[in-house]
C-alpha cells in the first residue's frame, strides 16, 4: 500500500513535469509527511481539455456516496480490481490523474516493532503515481469535496523485503496515455499498473517519527544512522 508520501518540490516543478503552463499555484510549503485525509497536488485533466494542477483530499470520496468518512480503506486502489470495483470503475473509466511525490513511506515489521524506510529515485527527480479523482457534492446543497486514490500494486524486486505493495508509478512517456485515454480505452491502461523498475530507485530506514502526521521537518527522509531509532 501506500500510507505517506513526500511533495517537497515546487508546484511549479510539478507543473513542468506535467507540462503545464506556469501560473501562480500558491505559496505552499514543502510536505514531508503527507497523510491521509489531508490535501496533496494531483494533476488533472481540466474542463478545457488541458492539463491542471489541483489540490484534492487524499481518501476517495465517491460521487454517489454520503460523504467522507475516517476510514482509511478509499486511500489506495488495487491494481488488480480497480476497473471493477464500484467505488473506482467509474474514475478509471473517466478521471485519472498523477500524483507527483519525491519519494513514500513503507514499513517493514522487524523484532522491535514496524520500521519506516523511504523510498525515492536516485537521481532526485519526483516521480508520478497513478491516481483517481472523484468530485463529490453534498445531497443537501453547500459542501464540495474533490478527493483522490493512489493505485498500488505489487512490489518489485527492491520493495520485496519491505512490503508486499506499492504505488504504481507511471513513466514520463504514459503520462498522456494514462490521463486522456476515453472511458472504451481505460482497460488497454491495465498493462502500465505495473511495478516500476527498480534500477533507479533506493530505499532506506529513518526515524519512526514519520509514524506521527503532525511532523513535517526535512529530517523525516533522512537516513537513520545505525543505532538510531
Amino acid at each position: 500500500m501506500c500510507g505517506r508520501f513526500v511533495q517537497s518540490s515546487l508546484a511549479e516543478d510539478y507543473a513542468r513535469l506535467f507540462g503545464i503552463e506556469e501560473r501562480n499555484f500558491g505559496n505552499l510549503m514543502p510536505r514531508y509527511n503527507v497523510a491521509p485525509t489531508q490535501t496533496t497536488w494531483a494533476c488533472v485533466m481540466g474542463p478545457d481539455g488541458r492539463r491542471d494542477l489541483a489540490l484534492l483530499r487524499w481518501g476517495l470520496v465517491p460521487h454517489w456516496s454520503k460523504g467522507p468518512d475516517s476510514r482509511y480503506s478509499m486511500i489506495n486502489a488495487r491494481a488488480e480490481t480497480v476497473h471493477k470495483k464500484p467505488a473506482y470503475r467509474e474514475a478509471f473509466k473517466r478521471r485519472r490523474c498523477l500524483v507527483p511525490a519525491d519519494g513514500f513511506y513503507e514499513w517493514r515489521a522487524e523484532k522491535g516493532g514496524k520500521q519506516p524506510h523511504f523510498i525515492h529515485r536516485t537521481d532526485g527527480e519526483p516521480m508520478a503515481f497513478a491516481g483517481l479523482w472523484e468530485h463529490w457534492k453534498s445531497p443537501e446543497g453547500g459542501d464540495v469535496i474533490d478527493s483522490c486514490a493512489i493505485i498500488v500494486t505489487e512490489a518489485n524486486e527492491l520493495m520485496q523485503p519491505i512490503h508486499d505493495r506499492m504505488p504504481v508509478i507511471v513513466a514520463w512517456g504514459d503520462f498522456e496515455r494514462w490521463l486522456q485515454a476515453s472511458p472504451e480505452e481505460a482497460e488497454s491502461l491495465l498493462p502500465l499498473l505495473r511495478p516500476a523498475p527498480t534500477a533507479a530507485m533506493e530505499a532506506y530506514p529513518v526515524s519512526k517519527a514519520v509514524n506521527n502526521p503532525k511532523n513535517e521537518a526535512k529530517e523525516l527522509i533522512e537516513r537513520l544512522a545505525v543505532g538510531e531509532d
